[in-house]
């Protein structure tokens, strides 16, 4: 298999980002994104923030971004570019993060509703991720949207049958912007 390679992205006018603004709208639906003009923020703003950009042969195929929060990481958005699928680099980029992170790691997930969605949960629960059936919401990323019912998976150190509401607060208050006396966004 060719080597992958890895790219922090440094900044908010990184050359990468229109790539990567194009696998994000691609891949994931409007609601569980927010628009790419405040992804060019965090990374101008935000220090917990990364996205790391992944190439093959020098050419780029996918970018995961995640935050540093207290006590682990979480995962808010890893894709492979469409014409890079199926070919063993999810799980490639995926294990060396987590072995770079040395942290554990919390994502969301869609419900197991269908095969698509099953098949996401197996690929990292094979990773060694544990899925969570604790019901969870992702909070809107737009004032007057509908939060998302979606689950949790976890890797590491880490239980969320004992600390889930923890982990949840922590998402939801940096993330989401969840101010926590209101448990509302914005």
């Amino acid at each position: 298999m060719e080597q992958i390679t890895y790219q922090k992205v440094t900044g908010a006018t990184d050359v990468v980002l229109e790539a990567i603004e194009k696998t994000y709208t691609e891949s994931f639906p409007y609601e569980e994104r927010r628009d790419f003009s405040l992804i060019r923020q965090l990374l101008r703003e935000e220090p917990d923030f990364e996205i790391i950009a992944f190439y093959k042969e020098d050419a780029y195929v996918g970018f995961i971004n995640y935050w540093k929060l207290e006590g682990f990481y979480y995962v808010e958005h890893f894709a492979i570019d469409p014409s890079a699928r199926n070919g063993g680099i999810g799980k490639e980029v995926m294990n060396n993060l987590l072995n770079q992170l040395q942290a554990p790691v919390v994502l969301e997930v869609e419900l197991p509703t269908d095969e698509i969605c099953r098949r996401r949960i197996g690929f990292y629960e094979r990773l060694g991720f544990s899925f969570d059936p604790t019901p969870y919401q992702q909070p809107p990323y737009r004032p007057g949207e509908d939060w998302v019912d979606l689950r949790l998976m976890a890797y590491g150190d880490i239980d969320l049958q004992k600390e889930f509401e923890r982990v949840r607060k922590a998402i939801h208050q940096k993330v989401y912007g969840v101010k926590p006396e209101s448990g509302s966004s914005f």
